[in-house]
């Protein structure tokens, strides 16, 4: 019974930490549900992309997670909600002004929207990085 007790006592109290997070960076450990919205993102079923990420939304930590953020405009974006996209965008970018989907994701945005200065502003943004979300903003820029 002591070990059972101990036993117990240990994982019960592993389990807390596993739930707290590091301390050593600022990472928000993202909910199950998150991994449904992406899956359900990558199917290109928007609407519900959007109601699962609005669940997770409720909870005020994760309206703290840029990429929690810019998933949920990305999804808002392309139900056509463009004007709750840009803003959930913004908000990411203000949690991280490097996140680079959301510069990416929000340049577009500003594509679509016939603001083609800002999206090269965000452009020059990512223009040291050296990643896909540059090229992939470069090209839609030039295409559209």
């Amino acid at each position: 019974m002591k070990t059972f007790l101990t036993l117990f006592l240990m994982l019960f109290l592993s389990l807390d930490v596993f739930a707290a997070g590091s301390d050593d960076d600022n990472t928000i450990v993202k909910p199950r549900a998150y991994k449904n919205a992406i899956k359900l993102i990558k199917k290109e079923d928007y609407s519900k992309a959007v109601t699962v990420l609005e669940k997770i939304l409720e909870k005020k930590k994760y309206q703290k997670d840029p990429d929690i953020l810019n998933e949920y405009a990305f999804a808002l974006r392309k139900s056509g909600d463009l004007v709750k996209a840009e803003t959930f965008y913004k908000k990411a970018l203000n949690i991280d002004p490097k996140h680079n989907g959301a510069l990416e994701y929000l340049g577009e945005l500003y594509v679509d929207t016939k603001r083609k200065d800002k999206a090269n502003i965000l452009l020059s943004k990512l223009s040291n990085c050296k990643c896909e979300e540059y090229s992939e903003l470069k090209n839609y820029i030039e295409n559209n």
